[in-house]
């Protein structure tokens, strides 16, 4: 509408302003179609990439997780896994694969399950590193969690 305006008008610098008009018209089309055909896509592509690492991820929490691993079943870099990752979550993947563990660890806990079962059954290799991922994430060991918040046996 503007540079209709000009067109009609006979105001001072007429020509300069029809010509800069016309510029910043042709960069609105440019980027509008540019966004239409990349951005939505790539930005599809990557949330559903997102989601199936994380449905992943969820399914196979007592397995080798790297990202060398997660790059070699989705057929993309561990460079692109980990910038989507961060870039949507927050957090590393290492992160993420470990609150989740941990996570499920500290339900069975709850739910009384035996301490030595949990740390193997959700990808812990050993229980050195299952105690101080768990008491840095909880403040208190495993033992000390099951003693404060476990169900109770009933007699």
């Amino acid at each position: 509408f503007e540079l209709i305006e000009e067109l009609k008008s006979e105001h001072f610098g007429k020509d300069l302003k029809i010509s800069l008009c016309v510029h910043d018209l042709l960069l609105y089309l440019n980027r509008s179609i540019y966004e239409q055909d990349h951005a939505r896509s790539n930005n599809t592509n990557e949330q559903y990439l997102y989601q199936d690492i994380l449905k992943y991820i969820e399914r196979h929490l007592d397995e080798d997780l790297s990202l060398d691993t997660l790059a070699k079943e989705f057929f993309v870099s561990k460079y692109h896994i980990a910038h989507i990752f961060k870039e949507n979550f927050g957090i590393s993947v290492h992160q993420y694969i470990s609150k989740k563990r941990l996570s499920m660890c500290k339900d069975a806990i709850l739910i009384n399950e035996n301490i030595t079962k949990i740390y193997l059954m959700f990808g812990f290799k050993d229980y050195t590193s299952f105690f101080r991922a768990f008491k840095k994430e909880y403040g208190v060991s495993p033992k000390e969690y099951k003693e404060l918040y476990a169900q109770k046996p009933q007699s």
